[in-house]
């Protein structure tokens, strides 16, 4: 089996991720929006903590980061976010949305956390209530 650029890549990747998630609870995976979505950007490793995954679409990344990390750190202090709430943050509040279709958006968090043959990791879309800005 040859073992290309784009293989390494991955694997360069995927150990950043897993190390990422590790030292800090989490990663952030963006995905660029393409002709059939826009970009969007989700988080990877809150399943850990036994909470969904949070995503976020349409957003600058930074400020999607800012938003994502905010959130998560929420969840490593002990909240529990659930589906309905309105939570304030720094750069605006979002509201909170059950996300159905984590299997179809969140790839890398249903590799990590799905259990095999089971069902896809549970995930919350963020929403925001008003206009985000930057920090």
């Amino acid at each position: 089996m040859e073992h290309t650029a784009s293989t390494h890549q991955a694997d360069q990747y995927e150990a950043w991720q897993r190390d990422t998630i590790r030292h800090h609870g989490w990663a952030l995976q963006p995905v660029p929006g393409d002709e059939d979505g826009p970009p969007y950007v989700y988080t990877v490793g809150l399943s850990g903590f036994g909470h969904p995954e949070l995503i976020l679409f349409a957003t600058a990344p930074t400020i999607a980061a800012t938003v994502l990390n905010d959130l998560g750190e929420l969840v490593r202090l002990g909240r529990g976010l659930a589906a309905g709430e309105r939570i304030p943050l720094r750069c605006g509040d979002v509201h909170l949305i059950t996300f159905p279709e984590s299997a179809d958006w969140l790839f890398a968090a249903n590799d990590l956390y799905r259990a095999p043959g089971g069902p896809p990791v549970p995930a919350l879309l963020v929403v925001p209530a008003d206009e985000l800005v930057p920090i």
